[in-house]
């Protein structure tokens, strides 16, 4: 969306300044900020900035272009700060794994009514590292705090979504993890794993 719009320039460009009482849960997210490392550190002021200059009613149209989840970010946006709720946070909108999929397959194929340029840029943030015999790793991790489940036990969930590709072939992936206490350094590599037993 930030891409396609004009927003996003490129990795580096624009560059947002921290302010004291933004979202600083990181030590990370309390210094200015890029494209590249908002990626990177999934810094939450500078997504809610983001939103705040795509607007409300643009965002809208972008879901429902992508046919994105439910498309629902009927909670609204928000102003940087701990304690302002954003519709993708725990919120409105939600998606599954496979949906997350199949959004990914539409983007690297062409099929979103996006830029060329858009699709470009973004795979230059979501790129992760080189793996063996010449595949790319491109994901974004995530985090949310508990999720109650039917058994009754509290549990933390996060993922891993992104895909790998080398040459003109891909693979999309959604990897969720749902535990009591999740070790948020071992997602990339359980993926990494998973994607080395199925490619040989």
């Amino acid at each position: 969306m930030g891409y396609d719009a004009g927003v996003l320039k490129d990795e580096q460009i624009p560059v947002w300044d921290f302010h004291q009482g933004y979202d600083d849960w990181l030590v990370s997210w309390r210094t200015p900020q890029c494209p590249a490392s908002w990626m990177k550190y999934s810094c939450v002021w500078f997504s809610k900035l983001l939103a705040l200059e795509l607007g409300i009613e643009k965002m809208q149209n972008y879901l429902a272009l992508f046919a994105y989840g439910n498309q629902d970010i009927s909670v609204g946006l928000a102003k940087p700060g701990k304690t302002s709720h954003a519709a993708w946070i725990n919120s409105s909108l939600t998606i599954s794994p496979k949906e997350q999929v199949a959004f990914i397959q539409s983007m690297i194929l062409g099929n979103l009514s996006v830029s060329k340029y858009a699709v470009e840029k973004t795979k230059a943030i979501s790129f992760k590292e080189e793996l063996l015999e010449g595949w790319k790793l491109y994901g974004k991790t995530g985090w949310s705090g508990s999720d109650v489940k039917k058994e009754g036990r509290t549990l933390e969930h996060s993922w891993f979504v992104g895909w790998i590709e080398k040459d003109a072939y891909f693979f999309p992936f959604a990897y969720l993890i749902r535990e009591e206490k999740i070790d948020l350094d071992q997602r990339i590599p359980r993926v990494k794993q998973l994607l080395d037993f199925l490619l040989r």
